[in-house]
């Protein structure tokens, strides 16, 4: 008799929850920008009515996806990068290399991240209301979290590389 196999789950059911909570939320957000253009759309050429406030949510809506849509591109390590050199390199140097614009991107994020929140601080100190009496300051909040969110990734893959490439270099590898 043998021992059956245990089922281990897809991939998809080992990531964290809160990548389940990142990936829902997006489909959440395009899916809700989508049907409100097209509402929009369909309102304003069939029955000549507009509602003021959809065009600034739209607006908020494509921000909050597109940022959200970086933080995930962001942790599958599937973000927009200039790479033409890097496939010149040796695979080593260019673990090198990745590793270092990791950390640069991540420096640059993790200083943004503080003059974010400073400026979502400010817009809350200086109050006013962006559209359906909705607070201007909580739609920006999407700047510090996410830039906070991509510094953190941008390191982690950074150190992970650099140790990849550390232990490529010791004998026995």
């Amino acid at each position: 008799m043998t021992a059956a196999t245990p089922d281990c789950g897809s991939e998809a059911d080992r990531r964290p929850w809160y990548h389940h909570v990142e990936e829902g939320l997006l489909v959440l957000l395009v899916g809700a920008l989508l049907l409100l253009a097209f509402g929009q759309i369909l309102l304003r050429n069939f029955l000549g009515v507009t509602w003021v406030w959809s065009e600034p949510l739209v607006r908020h809506l494509v921000l909050w996806s597109s940022f959200l849509g970086a933080l995930i591109a962001t942790r599958d390590n599937r973000h927009i990068r200039i790479d033409a050199a890097l496939r010149l390199l040796q695979p080593r140097l260019r673990l090198i290399a990745t590793a270092v614009g990791n950390v640069i991107s991540a420096t640059v994020c993790l200083l943004l991240a503080p003059l974010a929140a400073r400026f979502v601080l400010d817009e809350y100190n200086y109050g006013g209301s962006a559209f359906l009496s909705l607070p201007r300051w909580t739609l920006l909040l999407v700047f510090p979290v996410v830039f906070c969110g991509m510094g953190l990734r941008f390191a982690g893959h950074g150190v992970a590389q650099l140790r990849n490439a550390v232990c490529r270099q010791s004998p026995g590898n």
